[in-house]
């Protein structure tokens, strides 16, 4: 069934062969940018190992909550009116999760926690409608996730009744369970269209970097009247730039390799290598601009310790999740890349003593050579001429 049918017609599965990122979806990834930027917000509001563990375990709860709405959106087309009214009402329990985000350790516990138990009922009431009568092995499949996909936002909300440390550790034992719900109960049932999961995490990768970009806009428009400010600006997003290049510079393949995968295996693959290992690939992005942003606070003194952990080690983890994600993918191992998250990770001392600007000098020097033998699969040519989704033409302001 197209995405373009009229509004009235039942929801379906998708075509298993194409698909591409529908309008509802883009719609959708409105509230995860700004999802992303109050993740910003709370590590900012409390630069400290605490603080950045906080980061972390929001990260990884909107990561989730975000994959399971696109092994959603990947099953089903979203045609029928019912759906995108309950796909809507999902971004409104998430734009309330998100508004929580920076309190969701105190006073917006239990906010975050009841908006996110809410967007992950309404994902399996959309699940289970979409799937009642589609084959009886993908709602058997979907069964046995119910467990894990529901314990652990209920543990979310639950934690917002204990004081810290326990509620981390609630937390925490929320993030296993809802990671290895499908590690145990399996997605070899799970019907994946290539087209569209490749597009769909690319986008995610684009919203991580845009959201970095805007920080160090944000940045630089203080400090206007200072021309090493501006230079720093311009170094990071080269910077930035280059996280693009190297993601999207060798994405020749991929849909390809999905497609050549047998049902099961094109399941698994899609889980460990976009579900899983994507995650570091955004937490990388996500570090790296908390760091460039801090960088141009101070540019010509040195980077505390946290800010400049963040900085390098974003870098050094996006390349080092870059290659895991490559030799998941199709067993590509790319020195280069390993080299260059250890060299990103082996600067940080250096960087307690070097000036900010000069530390974003350091790591624009040291990337990866851009691989000129990769061309672009006509799948890949033609989502270049589609409108990004970070466009006004398809976003309007975000």
């Amino acid at each position: 069934m197209s995405e373009n049918s009229e509004p009235g017609s039942e929801a379906g599965a998708r075509d298993s062969g194409s698909g591409s990122v529908g309008d509802l979806e883009l719609f959708f990834d409105l509230v995860f940018v700004y999802a992303m930027a109050q993740l910003t917000e709370l590590v900012r509001d409390d630069v400290s190992w605490r603080g950045f563990g906080h980061g972390v375990l929001g990260l990884l709860a909107v990561w989730w909550a975000w994959v399971c709405y696109t092994w959603l959106t990947n099953t089903f087309t979203t045609n029928r009116v019912v759906f995108r009214c309950l796909v809507i009402a999902t971004m409104a329990a998430m734009l309330l999760a998100a508004s929580a985000l920076p309190t969701a350790f105190s006073t917006g516990a239990l906010v975050f926690g009841l908006a996110l138990l809410t967007v992950r009922v309404i994902h399996l009431v959309l699940f289970v409608v979409a799937a009642s009568h589609d084959d009886e092995h993908l709602r058997a499949g979907l069964l046995r996730l119910v467990p894990s996909l529901l314990i652990a936002p209920v543990l979310i909300a639950v934690a917002a009744a204990f004081p810290s440390p326990y509620r981390e550790l609630l937390w925490i034992g929320a993030a296993i369970i809802d990671f290895g719900g499908p590690l145990v109960a399996g997605v070899e049932v799970f019907r994946v269209v290539p087209s569209y999961f490749v597009e769909r995490h690319g986008n995610i990768i684009i919203i991580a970097l845009g959201e970095a970009v805007v920080g160090l806009g944000a940045g630089a428009s203080e400090h206007l009247q200072q021309p090493v400010v501006l230079a720093a600006a311009v170094l990071g997003v080269l910077i930035a730039a280059s996280l693009w290049w190297t993601y999207f510079g060798l994405t020749a393949g991929a849909e390809q390799r999905l497609k050549d995968a047998d049902g099961p295996e094109r399941a698994r693959l899609a889980r460990d290598a976009y579900s899983y290992l994507h995650l570091p690939l955004v937490a990388g992005v996500a570090f790296f601009g908390f760091g460039a942003s801090a960088a141009l606070e101070h540019v010509s003194d040195p980077l505390p310790l946290l800010p400049a952990i963040a900085l390098s080690g974003g870098v050094g983890l996006f390349y080092a999740a870059d290659a895991a994600y490559r030799w998941r993918d199709h067993h590509q191992l790319v020195p280069d890349r390993l080299l260059t998250a250890a060299a990103s990770l082996l600067i940080i001392p250096s960087t307690l003593t070097m000036p900010a600007w000069s530390v974003l000098t350091a790591h624009r020097g040291r990337r990866p050579a851009p691989d000129v033998r990769t061309r672009a699969t006509a799948a890949d040519r033609s989502r270049s001429r589609r409108p990004s989704p970070l466009r006004p033409e398809r976003l309007g302001r975000v």
